[in-house]
């Protein structure tokens, strides 16, 4: 057996010495997301509609670091798929955070995908 110098929780404490150091910033995060938690629950079709936006957001920005990444790689093959799946993204994202493609969506061919309730319920 080995033998410990100082205290068996001095790793973990100087690990965490930075988070006590913000502790009030966390907890008014934790605050502040409760809240927000709580006006989502109010206005459910509102809060939906703000996370398939953001989602389309990030979805975007991933299709982009796909597209940006399609250019490091060596093989055509490899080369051709990153890109065409960047660009699948970047469509996918955009049509997500558009509002007017969902109407159109909802209005012209009379079927819902849940995607687009927030927007078709709205309007």
């Amino acid at each position: 057996m080995s033998s410990l110098t100082g205290s068996p929780n001095t790793a973990h404490d100087t690990a965490l010495e930075p988070l006590r150091a913000k502790s009030g910033w966390i907890i008014a995060l934790g605050v502040v997301f409760v809240i927000a938690g709580i006006i989502a629950l109010g206005s459910v079709i509102m809060a939906t509609a703000a996370t398939v936006f953001v989602v389309g957001i990030m979805i975007v920005i991933a299709g982009v670091a796909e597209v940006i990444n399609a250019f490091q790689i060596k093989t055509w093959g490899k080369f051709l798929l990153w890109l065409l799946l960047g660009a699948l993204y970047i469509v996918a994202g955009c049509a997500s955070c558009s509002p007017s493609a969902c109407k159109r969506r909802c209005r012209g061919s009379g079927w819902r995908s849940p995607a687009s309730l927030p927007f078709c319920s709205v309007s």
